[in-house]
């Protein structure tokens, strides 16, 4: 018996069955992995591909979108008709795009648009199909006018030592070209409580904001709130923030105004003594200028159509004004002047009542535009949409406004000079459009509604405040220089569903 036991023939053999069943085992195993990884793989290329069809559907979507704004000479996307296209408006749900020709690399895409209520913002969906497989995208593009009158502040050429500087309250956007800035210089050096850019009309007297349209509102972390949809672009130059000068705020839950800021985009970077940490823009503070040389700044030397430059334009389409006791009243206007000048280009007129009436083009030939108080009168309302080329330069020295309640931008006017325009009055409002090709200097607390253009701000230290008025851009007069709009069209978000 023990011999049986210890008997080990045929032991080899069932070891080796039993390899060779592990050895079937594990390449069964390896043979289905294989097949299911190169299922897998497949399935994965196929994905791409069909991911890259959906992103065809975007990018033709998005050309179509650009195109609807470059050639619309009044661009929306809510108007029914996009490059052409009838799109029903709705901002309830996705509305199909009958685009033909849809067929790319075996597979298909599908295009959806859904607007946004009262922005020029879009929602665009495309579908990508390829066999069984589909891929999703979706992207929220917005179309915004970056062209200069669309701004609190617009800046030029600039030169070092701040190009921006002293202590202001800013409400809209800002756009700084910098031109003549190195990267070390400061296009902007603000501090003390200044408020660099807001995106509402927090400060603003009631008096002032019952003349002016209701701002826009959007959804924002789940709250309706208005908006002035401010952005920062600064080109080149940095942007010097100490004290408590901020760009935008902190989000406030529960308020029914927007404080952060939509975007910031300057090349340069922050300095002073606070920097980024006082920048609270939806995009961070780490974005570069974002419209190349797309925007430039307008200068009355430029040419302009068949005339060699734009203000020989203004001069050869305008009511001229260069008699001498003509000039002498226009430089030392107050609200109890009374004149009245016209042609068939443009009228000015005051009725000595302190009401001024203003339409078409007046270019002022060798003088100077000033506006000052007389003892108890202090306010100059006027009416008419109008613009006033002075050669000389121009002061604003008393409250300049649009009479009753929304009664700005209807009634508009706009001030240029190729040389400096001044505020030197504490305490005053103006409303308007201001061109300087030199300087503005703001010296003490006068709040402007609407915008200013020019190559050099000096705000002083008194604060000063800059409301943007956004309707203004759609009521610009005639006459004004670098009226025409410029459109930046920006991808939001982009998502895979």
């Amino acid at each position: 018996m023990s011999k049986r036991l210890s008997n080990e023939k045929g032991s080899l053999l069932m070891i080796t069955y039993m390899i060779i069943v592990v050895f079937v085992v594990f390449g069964a195993i390896f043979v289905v992995s294989t097949g299911n990884d190169r299922l897998f793989a497949e399935r994965q290329r196929l994905s791409t591909q069909a991911l890259y069809i959906a992103e065809a559907g975007i990018e033709r979507a998005i050309y179509d979108l650009r195109e609807d704004f470059i050639n619309d000479p009044t661009p929306e996307w809510d108007d029914g008709n996009i490059n052409g296209m009838m799109i029903g408006p709705n901002t309830a749900s996705f509305f199909t795009v009958s685009y033909t020709g849809t067929t790319l690399n075996n597979g298909s895409y599908t295009v959806e648009l859904k607007n946004v209520a009262g922005q020029d913002d879009i929602w665009i969906r495309s579908t990508g199909t390829l066999n069984d497989i589909t891929e999703t995208l979706l992207v929220y593009a917005s179309m915004s006018n970056v062209a200069p009158w669309n701004n609190a502040i617009f800046g030029g050429a600039g030169a070092a030592g701040g190009m921006v500087n002293g202590n202001v309250n800013i409400r809209g956007s800002v756009h700084i070209l910098g031109e003549n800035l190195a990267p070390t210089d400061l296009a902007v050096d603000l501090g003390g409580t200044a408020d660099l850019i807001g995106n509402n009309y927090d400060g603003l007297s009631a008096s002032l904001l019952a003349k002016v349209p209701a701002l826009p509102t959007v959804d924002f972390n789940g709250e309706t709130v208005s908006t002035l949809n401010a952005e920062l672009r600064v080109k080149h130059g940095l942007v010097g923030l100490s004290g408590s000068a901020t760009a935008g705020n902190p989000d406030v839950f529960g308020d029914s105004e927007k404080e952060t800021i939509d975007g910031s985009f300057v090349t340069d970077g922050f300095g002073g003594s606070m920097g980024t940490a006082n920048v609270y823009s939806d995009n961070g503070w780490s974005n570069n200028y974002d419209l190349g040389d797309s925007v430039t700044f307008p200068s009355l030397s430029d040419p302009y159509g068949a005339y060699s430059t734009y203000q020989a334009y203004l001069k050869a389409n305008a009511l001229v004004i260069n008699n001498a006791a003509d000039l002498a009243q226009l430089s030392s206007i107050t609200p109890t002047s009374s004149f009245s000048y016209s042609n068939a280009n443009g009228s000015i007129s005051m009725d000595g009542s302190g009401n001024m009436a203003i339409s078409g083009i007046v270019y002022v030939e060798g003088g100077n535009f000033n506006m000052s108080k007389q003892g108890a009168a202090t306010t100059i309302n006027y009416t008419g949409v109008g613009s006033i080329l002075v050669e000389g330069t121009s002061q604003i020295d008393l409250n300049l406004v649009t009479p009753g309640n929304s009664s700005y931008p209807t009634n508009i006017m706009a001030v240029m000079t190729p040389n400096s325009i001044g505020f030197n009055e504490a305490n005053i409002d103006v409303m308007g459009l201001f061109y300087a090709e030199d300087t503005v200097v703001i010296q003490k607390q006068t709040d402007i509604m609407g915008t200013i253009v020019t190559n050099y701000f000096d705000m002083g230290t008194n604060v000063p405040s800059i409301f943007q008025v956004p309707e203004t851009a759609n009521n610009l007069p005639a006459g004004l220089i670098g009226n025409a709009p410029v459109y930046s069209f920006r991808i939001v978000s982009w998502q895979k569903q």
